[in-house]
């Protein structure tokens, strides 16, 4: 099979991707030091409906995860120390950490607030070595910092993922080219980018239980079983991911808040209130962000888990908190409020477990007449690869332009 990252005489490619180890948790120990060796879970509160956002190594080994119920890790995990996020804290870090990594890429894409991928200067006889760059970042984020990065670099974004997960923790492994098949091939399926629960279990019925497995399987037979994923899934299987690293630009594709509810909310005057207030949020969001969005929705999350959304356009865009509350009741008054109804008619259990609020279609008025322009504006990544591949403009395709990647939410 030919090499999934051939050397050219205009080099290679070679993207890194950084992910700070249980970052929350990691913080809290580094601010907290008599936390040291201890089981640190940091999330919602236990004796509520809290969710698990970082458990440190110390906590996993009870089989404490992140999504997970607080009150389950608590089960699990009854000497662990809860502790509630300090976003601010960790915003501070993380833009300290980005800043060192901006020192070194040529394009970074944030992914999260722990974790961002960067594209490299492309591999040439007598570059800098991307395990040398690896281990000067990780030893100044250790210095600057007082946190821990395990970073993984290869050809394309789904191997450093991979490759930045299987060295965890405290972890750098680098995949050179051609050495990706041997890296990717014996690892279980679950292991590759897109595949949860759902979907290795199918794979697995059809026998494909390594991503070595998937790569030699029949791209028809899985277009007929998963469709756009299939093809998908079998190039990812052969290490061909040719999604550019993107710096983060433009405003947010959405500004939303939530609220998971101590208890069940029954009557529509009290859903309305926390309506109204998460209403205010979410426009105090936006001018903080100081853009205009035309779409509102709602949220609604059943005592039985069920879940539904609505959403209603706005006459103009705006971050008015009155425009945006009156959209919002109006939406929770037509379209849930007889449901709640029919359900205490009917004296059946059902009740508003969470509220969630959103605002969509963003716009931002400082930029309105560069919009066509923006359009059409090539990522920063396309760009660099023009420059340095400008006989192989094809070969960098854009999200956007390939039908058979996948949306960030397509990721199970």
């Amino acid at each position: 099979m030919i090499a999934a990252s051939p050397q050219t005489s205009r080099g290679f490619r070679r993207v890194m991707r950084c992910d700070l180890d249980c970052f929350f948790a990691a913080v809290e120990i580094l601010d907290h030091p008599a936390l040291a060796g201890k089981p640190v879970v940091v999330g919602g509160d236990p004796d509520r409906r809290g969710v698990v956002s970082t458990a440190n190594y110390t906590a996993r080994q009870y089989g404490v995860h992140s999504a997970m119920s607080a009150a389950v890790a608590r089960r699990l995990c009854p000497h662990a120390v809860f502790l509630r996020p300090r976003f601010e804290r960790y915003r501070e870090l993380s833009a300290r950490v980005m800043a060192i990594l901006d020192d070194y890429f040529i394009t970074r894409e944030r992914v999260s607030i722990d974790e961002a991928y960067g594209e490299l200067p492309p591999g040439l006889p007598g570059c800098r070595r991307a395990l040398d760059i690896a281990r000067e970042i990780k030893a100044r984020v250790q210095q600057e910092t007082g946190l821990v990065i395990s970073i993984g670099v290869a050809g394309n974004k789904s191997l450093s993922k991979l490759a930045s997960d299987c060295s965890k923790p405290d972890g750098c492994l680098i995949i050179k080219p051609g050495e990706e098949l041997a890296f990717l091939h014996p690892l279980p399926v679950g292991r590759l980018l897109g595949v949860g629960p759902h979907t290795r279990e199918r794979l697995e019925r059809l026998g494909l239980t390594t991503i070595g497995q998937l790569a030699q399987a029949s791209l028809p037979d899985l277009q007929a079983h998963f469709g756009k994923q299939g093809h998908w899934l079998w190039q990812l299987a052969n290490a061909e991911d040719n999604r550019p690293v993107v710096s983060e630009h433009g405003p947010p594709k959405s500004i939303s808040r939530e609220q998971t509810y101590e208890r069940d909310i029954a009557d529509i005057e009290r859903a309305a209130a926390q309506i109204q207030r998460l209403a205010e949020r979410v426009a105090a969001d936006a001018s903080d962000e100081q853009v205009l969005g035309q779409t509102v929705h709602i949220k609604v999350k059943w005592s039985d888990f069920h879940q539904i959304t609505r959403q209603c356009a706005l006459p103009r865009a705006t971050n008015a908190p009155e425009d945006i509350a009156q959209a919002a009741l109006r939406l929770l008054h037509t379209t849930i409020a007889p449901l709640l109804n029919a359900s205490n008619d009917s004296n059946a259990s059902a009740a508003i477990r969470l509220l969630g609020v959103g605002l969509s279609n963003i716009t931002d008025p400082r930029h309105a007449q560069d919009k066509g322009y923006l359009r059409n504006l090539r990522t920063p990544h396309s760009i660099v690869q023009l420059l340095l591949f400008p006989d192989l403009p094809e070969a960098y395709p854009s999200a956007s332009d390939d039908p058979n990647l996948p949306s960030a939410s397509a990721n199970n």
